[in-house]
């Protein structure tokens, strides 16, 4: 009876990691190659909260709790701050995008390197 609660324990384990392994595998490869998509989602995220501060400014100086001097300034201030935000947004979308196009021309190459040898140990086995 222990023997066979251990040997399906250690059946299980196996099977676990072959179904996670390709997983495994993406994360390890995504994750070293570079660091880009958490940079955006803080770049998204910091342009959440200014246009979130814009709107906030926005109704305050409706309200009459923000005077119009003080409205302007802030508001100045914190659309050169979003401009900063976009600005580094489009610099990392930039950057991922030449990232995916040389990823795309590696596999493009590899394909015809493996293309190649296909076919000429295929005319080699015909001869």
């Amino acid at each position: 009876m222990l023997w066979g609660t251990i040997l399906l324990l250690v059946v299980a384990i196996v099977l676990v990691a072959f179904v996670l392994q390709p997983l495994w595998s993406a994360y390890r490869r995504t994750s070293a190659t570079s660091p880009l998509p958490a940079v955006l989602l803080d770049l998204f995220a910091e342009r959440d909260v200014v246009l979130a501060s814009l709107r906030d400014l926005q109704l305050d100086f409706e309200t009459g709790k923000v005077s119009a001097d003080d409205y302007q300034r802030m508001r100045t201030a914190l659309l050169a701050e979003a401009a900063r935000v976009l600005r580094a947004i489009e610099e990392v979308n930039r950057e991922l995008e030449a990232s995916i196009e040389d990823e795309i021309a590696h596999l493009r190459e590899l394909a015809r390197q493996s293309d190649s040898s296909l076919s000429t140990s295929a005319s080699g086995a015909t001869t």
